[in-house]
């Protein structure tokens, strides 16, 4: 059984260029280590054919983690191309939003790749939102039609469109609704051959992805196929020839779960193992009945299977590769998830929304840069920014991360004032996170530079707080924010979770903190909450931890 492999490095030299960070002296940008590739010249190339361009056959495509269902790569397409027909005769065309409220599921995947290739645009909304949030999001992105499950009928009637039922019942809801209600088990009827023929431009928009809103309300970042055809292209040159087989649970209406867990895995020709929601001993039974290869998380995950007694009951020797995105961890978690798993590789990527979930990618091959975040991608360029200045750093200087290239987003739908600050004249994205390139090209996130704790004259990193509660054994989770103080205009302060029967007091915390960093790193004031909140994907939700320090603390 192979080991996952790395894309290859390129070994030429180029003028002005560092070889080993990449970084060009004479212009401040960073270019990739890795060797560069040729995206698609085809300007009329849609994703969909993109991801299907080889005739994969009865390979399996798509599992069903509960069930054991599957469907064939050619069983795969076929639905797909039955199902855009069936959308075009119930309306859907060029342009066209449609909504998708629904969990993870063989349906919603086959849906979702449907809309795109029927023409239309696709966005989903957490199926666990509350009506005012997906109120929110309809309201943006102004939908033609909503696809959901029977069970969540009563979160989208509301909005009085259309609906489509995902599942083989077609009865009518119980819930009355005044307009169509289609089922997605009859559009797998319709003839492929009649879906109407029309051009594809790379540039069309495919899907509206709404970024998580960890710090205020979401917006619709703004997906063409021309910017998911550049962020599934690299990935097939990563690994081995032989199938894996991923587990799929980060959420396909997240940008992680369907650019890369779902469509970049798809384009490669492996299998997704596909569980509706997170559970995690389940996870645990899907890893060792499906011999998982290829296991894409988050954060929080990474700490459950360090700390989890559960994960010592099941067999998870068949895991090549745990990949973990979504927030940075620090060397110190890397470390122990190797003594606890030696077998498996770990590494970390970056990526955000905007850049249609790519940034970096994990030299497969390194041992030594645990906790960087890995090399940029091959399609990418970057510049480090002096916040202050506006001046390009060179590696080791810490700055604001801004990128460069064909996956990054043309801006967010109906808000022309976040993209025009988002971007620079020459289509430099900001990302607001503050970071430095290695001299070997590795990237290192410090934190968001929105999230900085100000004490005194110093910057305080919450994620570096955090990566050391964290490291305590009778601590389950943990999240530092700053707090609002007359003398000092803002202190660290921690929220911790304990574990079940920990005695762990605020004096505790502060000591154990204390002893490991700078005097002006130290926590100030601690609080213990039931849990975290966070997103869909495991981001901390420092936005209601600022509310409920202010409000009732």
């Amino acid at each position: 059984m192979g080991k996952p492999i790395s894309p290859p490095l390129r070994t030429d030299p180029i003028p002005n260029i560092d070889s080993k960070s990449g970084y060009d002296t004479v212009t401040g940008i960073y270019h990739s280590k890795f060797l560069p590739i040729d995206l698609p010249s085809n300007p009329f190339l849609d994703i969909v054919t993109h991801i299907f361009y080889l005739n994969r056959g009865t390979r399996k495509a798509l599992v069903n983690a509960s069930t054991g269902r599957s469907l064939t790569y050619e069983d795969l397409y076929g639905r797909v191309r039955a199902a855009a027909a069936g959308l075009s005769q119930i309306g859907i065309g060029h342009g066209d939003v449609v909504m998708i409220v629904a969990p993870n599921s063989i349906e919603n995947v086959v849906a979702m790749l449907a809309v795109m290739f029927a023409g239309g645009v696709v966005t989903s909304a957490n199926p666990v939102s509350t009506v005012s949030e997906i109120a929110n999001q309809v309201k943006d992105s102004n939908p033609k039609l909503i696809v959901t499950i029977r069970q969540l009928v009563g979160k989208v009637v509301s909005f009085q469109l259309p609906l489509l039922l995902l599942g083989a019942d077609q009865t009518p809801p119980t819930i009355s609704t005044a307009l169509p209600t289609f089922f997605f088990s009859h559009l797998l009827s319709s003839d492929p051959n009649k879906l109407p023929a029309f051009r594809f431009h790379q540039r069309d928009t495919a899907a509206l992805f709404y970024s998580s809103g960890t710090t205020g309300l979401s917006k619709g970042v703004i997906i063409s196929h021309r910017n998911l055809i550049a962020a599934t292209t690299q990935m097939e040159q990563q690994g081995p020839d032989e199938v894996e087989t991923y587990l799929s649970i980060v959420p396909t209406f997240h940008i992680y779960g369907f650019s890369q867990v779902t469509c970049a895995t798809l384009r490669m020709g492996h299998t997704i193992v596909i569980m509706p929601q997170f559970d995690f001993e389940q996870m645990l039974v899907a890893i060792e009945r499906y011999r998982v290869t290829i296991l894409p998380i988050v954060p929080p995950i990474v700490n459950l299977l360090i700390k989890s007694s559960l994960a010592s009951k099941y067999d998870l020797t068949s895991l090549k590769l745990v990949a973990s995105g979504g927030a940075p961890l620090n060397k110190e978690v890397s470390d122990a998830f190797a003594e606890r798993y030696p077998h498996v590789i770990f590494r970390q990527a970056y990526a955000l929304t905007e850049t249609c979930c790519i940034g970096t990618m994990p030299n497969m091959e390194d041992t030594q840069h645990q906790g960087s975040v890995g090399l940029l991608w091959a399609t990418l360029k970057a510049k480090v920014v002096d916040v202050e200045t506006g001046r390009c750093l060179p590696p080791n200087a810490k700055g604001e991360l801004w990128l460069h290239g064909p996956s990054i987003t043309k801006g967010y739908l109906n808000d022309q004032a976040t993209t025009s600050t988002s971007f620079d004249a020459e289509g430099w994205l900001y990302t607001g996170d503050f970071v430095y390139f290695d001299k070997e090209g590795y990237l290192y996130v410090v934190d968001r530079i929105k999230e900085l704790i100000k004490y005194k004259a110093f910057q305080v990193a919450p994620a570096e707080l955090e990566a050391i509660l964290l490291q305590h054994p009778e601590i389950n989770d943990a999240a530092v924010i700053g707090y609002p103080d007359k003398d000092a205009g803002e202190i660290p302060m921690a929220f911790i979770v304990r574990s079940e029967k920990s005695t762990l007091s605020e004096d505790n915390i502060k000591a154990y903190i204390a002893q490991q960093v700078a005097p002006y790193k130290k926590i100030r004031r601690v609080v213990f909450i039931d849990e975290i909140p966070k997103s869909a994907i495991g981001k901390t939700l420092r936005q209601e931890l600022v509310t409920l320090s202010t409000s009732k603390l």
